[in-house]
């Protein structure tokens, strides 16, 4: 099945909503997508559900850390680090200016 198939991608989203039903709401989960997968620092053309962790979970003891699967029906399971927050423009988001 390649990547560009229809049923790949039915496949691969059910497989992230399975993940992001279990882990989403984690502390330690910042994120949950589908995207290409990286190999020696080199961005390669296979897909995965990426869980993307925040950088105080990935450097966490090991004891604390979460177990992810592999793969999901088929579908590989890659852990990436990412804080991400809104971008404070500095302008206030939602005002009027006025």
């Amino acid at each position: 099945m390649t990547t560009q198939d229809a049923g790949f991608w039915d496949k691969a989203r059910r497989a992230r909503d399975k993940l992001a039903a279990q882990f989403v709401d984690h502390p330690a989960v910042s994120l949950i997508d589908i995207g290409t997968v990286h190999a020696e620092g080199q961005r390669t053309d296979r897909l995965a559900i990426r869980i993307h962790l925040r950088d105080t979970w990935l450097l966490a003891h090991p004891q604390h850390t979460l177990n992810f699967p592999d793969q999901v029906d088929g579908i590989l399971v890659a852990v990436l680090g990412g804080n991400y927050r809104l971008e404070d423009d500095g302008g206030g988001a939602g005002t009027t200016g006025a």
